[in-house]
C-alpha cells in the first residue's frame, strides 16, 4: 500500500494504518526520532519526488526551462501541450502554493536526516505530472536528492536498490547479481564524481542485450522506418 503523505502526521497515520511505501516527501514539519523508528520497524519505503513541484511551476506559470536531456528524450506531444496551459487561467492559482524554491527546505533536511538513520529511500518523480517527464525527469530527481546532500552512491542506490525494493522486485533487480536480470547502464563518465554523469549514456543493457541509445532514440522519431 502507497500513500501520498506530504504532512508529518499524515505519514505518521498511514504508517499505523499499514503503508508500504510514502509517496512524496515531507515538507510541513521535521521527521521525530518516533517517526523514524516506525518506519524502520515496518520496512516502509520513502519516495522523493521532488521533481513534481518545479515541473508544476515551471509549466503554470509558464516559465519553461528544458534541460538538454528533456530536450533530447522528453516526449515531443507531451512538451506540446505545454504551452497549452497558458490559456487556463485558473490554473495560475495554483502557483502561490507551490514553492519558489527548486528544494525545498524541510524537504531536503527530511529526505537527508532518513537516510543518515537507514530508512529505505526510493528515487521518484511522479512522472506524468504537468512538466514532468517520463524519462528525463529522474535526471533532475537525482541532481535534486544530491542538493537534499546524499551522496552520489546514496543517490545511486535510492535509484536501484530503491527502486527494486518499492516493487518487490529485490530478487531480479537493483544490484549486479548472478541470477538477476541483466539491466544496466553503461556511462561515459562516473557517476560517483558527480551525479549528473548518469546522462552520459553510453551504452543500454537490457535483458543482456545490448542497445545504443541514438538508435533507440531514432526508431522512436521514425518507429516505422
Amino acid at each position: 500500500m502507497a500513500v501520498h503523505a506530504t504532512q508529518r502526521e499524515m505519514a505518521r497515520a498511514a504508517v499505523e494504518v499499514g503503508a508500504d511505501i510514502l509517496v512524496h516527501s515531507i515538507e510541513d514539519k521535521a521527521v521525530d526520532p518516533a517517526l523514524i523508528q516506525r518506519l524502520k520497524a515496518r520496512g516502509v519505503s520513502y519516495i522523493t519526488t521532488f521533481m513534481v513541484q518545479e515541473g508544476y511551476r515551471e509549466v503554470l506559470g509558464q516559465d519553461i526551462e528544458l534541460s538538454p536531456i528533456e530536450q533530447r528524450m522528453g516526449d515531443p506531444q507531451v512538451i506540446a501541450t505545454f504551452n497549452d496551459l497558458a490559456k487556463l487561467q485558473p490554473w495560475r492559482g495554483w502557483l502561490g502554493a507551490l514553492s519558489s524554491f527548486s528544494l525545498p527546505p524541510l524537504m531536503g533536511h527530511n529526505l537527508k536526516h532518513l537516510q543518515e538513520q537507514g530508512v529505505t529511500i526510493a528515487a521518484g518523480t511522479d512522472a506524468g505530472n504537468i512538466g514532468t517527464l517520463h524519462g528525463p525527469a529522474l535526471h533532475r530527481e537525482l541532481e535534486l536528492m544530491a542538493q537534499a546532500k546524499l551522496s552520489p552512491l546514496e543517490i545511486l542506490v535510492a535509484a536501484t536498490q530503491g527502486g527494486a525494493q518499492v516493487m518487490g522486485r529485490e530478487s531480479e533487480l537493483g544490484t549486479i547479481e548472478t541470477g538477476k536480470l541483466a539491466d544496466l547502464l553503461l556511462l561515459e563518465a562516473d557517476p560517483l564524481e558527480d551525479i549528473r554523469h548518469t546522462r552520459q549514456i553510453y551504452r543500454i543493457v537490457k535483458g543482456g542485450t545490448v542497445l545504443d541509445p541514438e538508435q533507440i532514440l531514432k526508431h522512436l522519431e521514425n518507429p516505422w522506418e
